[in-house]
């Protein structure tokens, strides 16, 4: 019986994953906008061709591949939606839900390394986060996904928090949210 839920709670977990858009996207009126496994995927992808040789890339990979895993429950939200507490409470509650119901005490335990950066691969992993917004937000410009200037929206924040942020893989991420908006500026100037 307790293979049956456990086989149940991974099929409804990674199914509501992969059904779960991004927020951000849809507030912009995206076409199809990227899902949370879509994100995660990404940043993944990001791990395996950005990561310092000085971090665990096999660490990285578990953060960047479970590091929105609880917003199964808790939702996505965009910056400013809710308070900041709130949804840090709703996603630690998550994240140990997740941590029961899959029977793997380690989602939690990579959950509060990420929120609370508490390692240089959570902090670089949450510069590839940061800037996987620009990545995808440059592609949905250049197919005409959106209306909105999505890149220049976003790349001052998106700087902004990779300052805060810190860590090694730091610059290497604002170098490329850099050369994301160069490329955006010179297509537009072309159109």
């Amino acid at each position: 019986m307790a293979e049956d839920i456990w086989t149940d709670n991974l099929v409804t977990i990674l199914g509501k994953i992969k059904d779960l858009r991004r927020r951000g996207w849809i507030k912009r009126d995206v076409c199809s906008p990227e899902s949370d496994a879509d994100h995660m995927y990404s940043v993944a992808v990001e791990v395996l061709l950005m990561a310092p040789p000085d971090l665990d890339r096999c660490h990285c990979l578990e953060l960047a591949l479970t590091h929105d895993l609880p917003e199964v429950y808790s939702s996505d939200f965009t910056p400013g939606e809710i308070p900041a507490e709130e949804k840090h409470a709703l996603e630690q509650a998550a994240a140990q839900r997740l941590a029961v119901e899959l029977n793997f005490p380690k989602l939690a335990e990579w959950f509060n390394e990420y929120e609370e950066q508490s390692s240089p691969e959570a902090r670089f992993v949450r510069c590839l986060d940061k800037m996987d917004n620009i990545v995808t937000a440059a592609y949905y410009e250049r197919e005409g996904r959106t209306d909105w200037p999505v890149v220049s929206e976003f790349s001052a924040r998106t700087l902004d928090n990779l300052a805060q942020i810190g860590g090694n893989g730091r610059d290497a991420c604002i170098q490329v949210v850099r050369q994301i908006v160069k490329t955006s500026e010179k297509r537009k100037k072309h159109e």
